[in-house]
């Protein structure tokens, strides 16, 4: 935690305005700049980002989206409750993520978006999606949760694309408590998702207006950031490229020691994107073994998520993934944070080495 936080909190709570204000104004335009996109919607979770980039892309009744099941169940509870249904798509089994190859084939008349995730902050081959989606008239929601500041090539991720959703959630790259932000494309969508965080009005369009008594055509949700939270993301931001800087390095170390050692195979990364590497994911055949062992030294390891589709509330959606079997039986994550020290992983990966097999 930044030590200038409790101060700059100080200065909000005595301020006697805690909603939705300045300083959640501030962050906004923070991120903006960093990101290098002016239509930013912070909210009070990465959840409801995603929720609202569904709502806009058409999920409802009856409608499907293309999604991956490896992933935090708050990628696809939006997409149920919404009325939708999640048709899995399989993944890369060298990067445990969705491709324009295993989505196409799953494209219906009821399907009105694709979506996928920048795993553990490696950007995904968002190229050939987009251009698919195109073809198809589809909207693309991006779950950029573990990848606030991840470039893909020459440009971060949210700098374009339909919508991306970011998470500020306590244990991400900077917090806000808990919080995220929904980046759009296009003044259109923007100006939607302003009114559907906040019950269909826009709330930085009310002065000296009573909205109350304005009709509202479309219903939104209770999903704004307040100054507590857009405070604390102000105090954090600042420390943001050298926080980055330490979780890539530490990423990075672990790629170059951990490439071709026998018993781990770790995941395919291309070399022109900038990776956050919120987690640091390894394929190991015998994972419990190895979380065993680790646990034995104090070290946290695990399996960052539990495949979706293994839920009851998903089960009339189950179908076969063999490459998501495959990565799922093997997947597991090691730490990488920025307080990670050379010689901290230099113990993990002699673990690593002697009972991964």
């Amino acid at each position: 935690m930044p030590p200038e936080a409790a101060e700059m909190m100080a200065e909000t709570l005595d301020s006697g305005f805690l909603a939705e204000g300045k300083k959640v104004e501030a962050f906004a335009e923070r991120i903006a700049q960093f990101i290098g996109n002016p239509r930013v919607v912070p909210v009070n979770s990465c959840t409801m980002a995603l929720t609202i980039a569904f709502k806009l892309s058409g999920v409802g009744p009856g409608a499907e989206v293309i999604s991956t099941p490896l992933t935090c169940i708050a990628g696809n509870e939006p997409i149920r409750m919404l009325g939708g249904r999640p048709v899995w798509a399989d993944v890369d089994r060298s990067t445990g993520m969705v491709t324009a190859e295993t989505i196409e084939p799953l494209i219906s008349s009821q399907t009105r978006a694709i979506y996928l995730v920048h795993k553990e902050g490696a950007p995904a081959e968002i190229e050939s999606i987009y251009a698919l989606a195109k073809d198809h008239g589809l909207r693309v929601i991006e779950d950029a949760a573990h990848a606030f500041g991840a470039k893909r090539r020459t440009h971060r991720i949210g700098a374009i694309g339909d919508f991306v959703c970011f998470s500020f959630q306590a244990i991400k790259h900077i917090t806000t408590g808990d919080g995220g932000a929904l980046l759009c494309s296009n003044n259109m969508d923007y100006e939607l998702a302003k009114k559907a965080k906040w019950f269909g009005i826009d709330r930085d369009a009310r002065e000296g207006r009573d909205v109350w008594h304005e009709d509202i055509p479309d219903w939104g949700f209770k999903g704004n950031m307040n100054d507590i939270a857009g405070t604390l993301g102000l105090a954090q931001i600042k420390h943001i490229e050298w926080i980055l800087e330490r979780f890539h390095q530490n990423g990075r170390r672990y790629d170059a020691l951990l490439e071709n050692t026998p018993g781990i195979k770790i995941l395919r990364r291309d070399p022109l994107d900038y990776q956050t590497y919120w987690g640091y994911t390894v394929l190991v055949e015998n994972r419990n073994t190895v979380i065993d062992a680790l646990d034995e030294a104090g070290i946290d390891a695990a399996q960052i998520h539990v495949r979706n589709d293994r839920y009851s509330m998903f089960t009339s959606d189950s179908r076969e993934l063999p490459n998501t079997d495959w990565f799922d039986d093997r997947e597991l994550s090691i730490p990488c944070g920025w307080w990670l020290k050379e010689d901290d992983q230099a113990r993990i990966i002699e673990i690593l080495k002697k009972v991964a097999r």
